[in-house]
């Protein structure tokens, strides 16, 4: 195998989850080294931890989208797929019900969100 092959090597890794097993590749030579993943600072069940896991995965996030723009993917094309790749996990996690309605809500908060700034930016 020469040295252009070995690059272009695959490895696949099965990953037993909820619902089944699914399998993950990685392309030798695609991806930049991952960013550390820090542990949970917070218990389970504090109401702050979901903020803890964002920030905890946001450097690992920002590296996996850099290396993909940096090999030609658009920023729309890396988006749109992290996204249904995000949402597709979470449904055989939580299930599509959940997932919507989860998406829903965070969809209203952001309008909110927006809005109130918007007026409070009438006042400044």
């Amino acid at each position: 195998m020469g040295a252009e092959s070995a690059r272009s090597a695959v490895l696949w890794e099965a990953v037993p989850m909820r619902g089944g097993t699914i399998y993950t590749f990685l392309l030798f030579g695609c991806m930049a080294p991952m960013s550390p993943i820090e542990p949970p600072l917070l218990s389970e069940g504090s109401p702050n931890r979901p903020i803890n896991c964002e920030v905890a995965l946001e450097p690992a996030f920002e590296a996996l989208v850099k290396a993909s723009l940096a090999k030609g993917w658009s920023a729309q094309e890396v988006s749109e797929t992290l996204l249904k790749l995000a949402i597709e996990h979470a449904e055989m996690i939580m299930g599509r019900e959940r997932v919507a309605a989860r998406l829903y809500r965070w969809r209203v908060s952001s309008l909110v969100d927006m809005y109130v700034s918007q007026f409070l930016g009438r006042f400044r």
